[in-house]
């Protein structure tokens, strides 16, 4: 009986088999056909390595001055950190930087035809600027200082801001626009201090509402860097960052450049 059942088994095996019909459907259907084909899956961000191209414009910081490893500030270090990145595969890095340069000085550094060439090429245009703005009112105002002169030039400050970023835009609508804060460097001088750390607060804020009315661009935090560290960060000057200064605000902008 256990041969005759297996025989019965084998032979409607074989005719189905044999008669290239399908199995009768149940009318539900299944997830489970396996063609055999390997699913398709997303394409990682970081699969096709990038070729970044960087232009960095505006005063001292840019330049790079203090740095006492004559490294170049925090281009290099920023360069550095880009190229860690798994999706970067290449950076092109061109710096504009002029020490003592103010926004009106940025505003005709932008009519030079290689800035704007460098502008135009650029993925990321790095800006540091206003420092001198405010050196130039303190300096001006020595013995008179008080929060209405900061506040009057700060309206024009803005201004000037302003049309930095619509000749960049003009030039480059894409581009990712990365503006460096201001910081306190007068902590050491106790008179300065205080009304410096509201001024900067104020321009700070003045320079991000600016910022918010264009597209493709990120502010980047550093006055607190300064103000609560326990270590050093000032160059001999006592205004501009020293070696330790720069790496960290390398940080604060790669950190905004590949962070949201």
């Amino acid at each position: 009986m256990n041969n005759l059942i297996f025989a019965i088994i084998i032979t409607s095996l074989l005719m189905f088999g044999c008669s290239g019909g399908t199995p009768a459907t149940t009318g539900v259907a299944t997830t489970n056909h396996d063609t055999g084909l390997t699913p398709k899956r997303e394409i990682p961000d970081d699969f096709i390595p990038r070729d970044l191209h960087i232009t960095s414009i505006g005063d001292s910081l840019t330049k790079g001055v203090g740095d006492e490893k004559k490294l170049g500030g925090y281009t290099s270090l920023l360069e550095e950190k880009l190229l860690g990145e798994k999706d970067v595969k290449s950076v092109t890095l061109e710096n504009f930087g002029v020490k003592g340069h103010k926004t009106s000085d940025l505003l005709n550094r932008l009519k030079n035809e290689k800035v704007q060439e460098g502008i135009a090429d650029a993925d990321i245009i790095i800006i540091t600027i206003g420092g001198n703005d405010i050196m130039k009112i303190v300096k001006e105002n020595l013995f008179d200082l008080s929060l209405n002169v900061f506040q009057k030039e700060q309206e024009k400050y803005e201004d000037r801001l302003h049309k930095v970023l619509e000749n960049i835009r003009n030039v480059n609508n894409d581009a990712e626009i990365v503006l460096v804060g201001l910081y306190n460097p007068f902590g050491w001088f106790i008179d300065l201090s205080t009304e410096i750390n509201t001024i900067v607060d104020d321009w700070n804020e003045g320079s991000k509402n600016i910022l918010s009315e264009f597209g493709h661009t990120k502010f980047v935090e550093v006055d607190d860097v300064f103000s609560q560290s326990s270590d050093n960060l000032l160059a001999e000057d006592e205004f501009h960052p020293n070696s330790k200064g720069y790496e960290l605000m390398s940080e604060r902008i790669f950190e905004a450049i590949m962070f949201e």
